[in-house]
């Protein structure tokens, strides 16, 4: 048995917790990859292979959540893994918005950055997720947990922005004309 082969088809596998894609529903976590262009109408519907650097950095961000989900769970900690709701961004368009966890006064979406961050700001390539987090939970306050080797979690609030939001509507409404255009045309 090869563990790299293993672990790649772990994360590669297509029915290995992705969501598959439908025009008109659209994930808070792909705006980012909207808007610097990496998800595009052309490959929307594709999957593509992760290698295996990436293998390794996915699988250490779900190992580091999955931990601090049992640790809330064990010590009956009030909030809600994985809690989802849809917003309606028009009538064609809805934008699912599943933090990794909501507490009664809070929003908190982990990551494990492999580079280093400003303890003091939320990285760019956060925001556009965190802000959607923020309109499906408000008035909660959101912040990024960031992991961290030892073990531990250090929090950075995000700050609403109501000219990102209406960006993010902006781009998600332009993406999804763009993406029925193209789907009609074939």
């Amino acid at each position: 048995m090869k563990l790299d082969k293993v672990l790649s088809d772990y994360v590669n596998h297509k029915d290995e917790g992705h969501h598959s894609r439908q025009i008109g529903r659209y994930w808070a976590s792909d705006v980012g990859s909207i808007k610097k262009g990496y998800l595009t109408v052309e490959n929307f519907f594709e999957r593509g292979k992760v290698d295996d650097r990436g293998v390794g950095m996915i699988l250490t961000g779900i190992a580091m959540e999955d931990m601090l989900t049992k640790i809330f769970e064990k010590r009956k900690v009030d909030c809600e893994p994985q809690a989802k709701k849809v917003l309606k961004i028009n009538d064609e368009i809805d934008l699912v918005v599943k933090p990794d966890y909501v507490f009664p006064e809070m929003v908190v979406e982990t990551k494990f950055p492999f580079s280093a961050i400003n303890p003091m700001e939320v990285p760019q390539r956060y925001k556009h997720q965190l802000e959607c987090e923020y309109r499906a939970f408000e008035p909660r306050r959101v912040f990024l947990g960031v992991f961290s080797v030892p073990f531990n979690v250090s929090f950075i609030e995000y700050i609403p922005s109501k000219r990102r939001w209406a960006n993010i509507k902006k781009t998600l409404i332009e993406f999804h004309e763009e993406l029925k255009r193209l789907n009609v045309d074939k």
